[in-house]
């Protein structure tokens, strides 16, 4: 079992939920700030420059796997698009967002394969930054996803799964298993577990990760023994 350490952002939402240390008149604030932070939210992902943005940071990600598909369309309209919040939106005396951040979950294709495509917004003082995540249903932010996917690598290592150089490994989708993570009293997450789809060459396999947070980080334990081909 191998363990890494990396950044879980909590649920605005959960957080609201359970903030019993809060006043009253804070937890009015917050709400406020949540449905101002939903409601930019929604007014951007109507624009063209924003859903280009999101477009682009989708294609980024298709075109690091083999196939390298340009061909990519985003359901914008769909009832399965999602959001997340991360953090709050703050704007500065022009009215400009330079902080707030959220993820975009929207369904599509990339030359006819359908997927559930997630990306990560950051507003900042120098403009929104667009990072795609892994399709599917991976919880963790990118840097939790990168910190998984080197763990699966060495684990593919261990069993030889990839004895070709040019087989890097690529991430094609996660799945959430059993119950979803919340918030706990002590603000700590409850572990989850995932299932990711990781194809190397021409062959696909299932790899099983358990995520264990507590007050120092999360940790990421991968099932080396439950790494199999689909």
């Amino acid at each position: 079992m191998l363990i890494l350490r990396a950044v879980f952002a909590v649920l605005l939402s959960a957080v609201l939920a359970t903030s019993a240390l809060s006043s009253a008149r804070q937890n009015d604030d917050l709400g406020v700030k949540v449905k101002e932070t939903t409601a930019f939210l929604l007014k951007q992902r109507q624009t063209p420059a924003y859903r280009e943005s999101l477009r682009k940071s989708v294609i980024a990600y298709e075109s690091s796997l083999t196939s390298r598909c340009m061909d990519v369309t985003l359901d914008f309209d769909s009832a399965a698009v999602k959001d997340r919040l991360l953090g709050l939106l703050e704007l500065n005396k022009s009215g400009e967002a330079v902080a707030g951040s959220w993820r975009e979950s929207v369904p599509g294709s990339a030359c006819d394969r359908k997927r559930l495509y997630n990306v990560q917004v950051d507003y900042t003082e120098h403009g929104p930054r667009f990072t795609a995540t892994f399709p599917g249903e991976a919880a963790g932010d990118p840097e939790l996803q990168r910190d998984t996917l080197r763990n699966i690598e060495r684990n593919f290592a261990i069993l030889h799964l990839s004895p070709k150089k040019s087989c890097h490994l690529e991430v094609i989708d996660t799945h959430a298993v059993g119950a979803a993570s919340t918030i706990q009293d002590n603000g700590i997450m409850t572990p989850w577990k995932e299932s990711w789809d990781i194809q190397s060459c021409d062959k696909v396999y299932s790899a099983p990760v358990t995520y264990t947070p507590d007050a120092k980080g999360t940790a990421i334990s991968v099932e080396t023994s439950g790494i199999q081909p689909r």
